[in-house]
């Protein structure tokens, strides 16, 4: 890299060389760059090649999964809620062990029986931090802090299948209006879990409102259970 001085001030591509500005000054280099068709084909980039596949899948995933969880993930206002959600994909994405580098999916990691602690681990609403925490198998809601003026907490539950679905994943709903405040709420029998089969991601969705019915702000949590 270079700096230009005189009193030539051009930028863009000059034989062979490219000029272009930098805190006011005109620099030039060598175009750099990588080789596309060494990348797609040279076996010194197989692990180039590998990481991109994979990061191609999770990014997917991904992008399906927020939508599948949306309204709430709008709620969380987190700009940096992908980049987040990526690399904890990534996590599951390596708990894949039969498959090799390069071809290794979520689907697959979820099966880990150890996938669950990284799920329950995410901290959705990064601002808020964790206000529930969700139990499937005690079929039980813990409501560890419940924001102020909150009197009525509306709760999802979504069952996510994550082999299915072309734009979204499917999923089913059972939702419930819980009276605050509350400590626990016990999911009754009859709440439409004769429907939900093994293999689903199970997620309670919170959203609280003051006394007025008013949603409160930045408030919403997402568990995984």
């Amino acid at each position: 890299m270079a700096e230009l001085k005189g009193v030539l001030k051009i930028t863009g591509k000059l034989g062979g060389l490219s000029f272009y500005k930098m805190n006011g000054k005109i620099i030039v280099r060598n175009p750099g760059g990588f080789d596309g068709e060494k990348i797609r084909k040279d076996e010194k980039y197989v692990n180039v090649r590998n990481n991109a596949s994979e990061f191609g899948r999770c990014s997917k995933f991904g992008a399906k999964l927020r939508r599948a969880l949306q309204p709430f993930v709008k709620d969380l206002n987190d700009p940096v809620l992908h980049g987040r959600m990526a690399k904890m994909l990534h996590d599951l994405m390596k708990m894949d062990a039969l498959s090799g580098k390069g071809e290794r999916t979520v689907q697959l990691g979820l099966q880990n029986a150890e996938s669950t602690k990284i799920l329950g681990g995410f901290v959705w609403n990064l601002k808020d931090g964790k206000r529930c925490r969700y139990d499937y198998d005690q079929r039980t809601l813990f409501f560890d802090r419940i924001p102020a003026k909150s009197t009525k907490a509306e709760v999802t539950l979504r069952f996510i299948d994550p082999d299915e679905g072309q734009d979204s994943l499917e999923f089913v709903d059972v939702v419930f209006e819980v009276p605050l405040p509350c400590s626990a709420f016990f999911i009754p029998e009859s709440g439409g879990f004769v429907d939900v089969h093994e293999g689903l991601l199970k997620f309670a969705l919170i959203r609280f409102f003051d006394g007025s019915g008013l949603l409160l702000a930045g408030k919403t949590a997402v568990e995984f259970g």
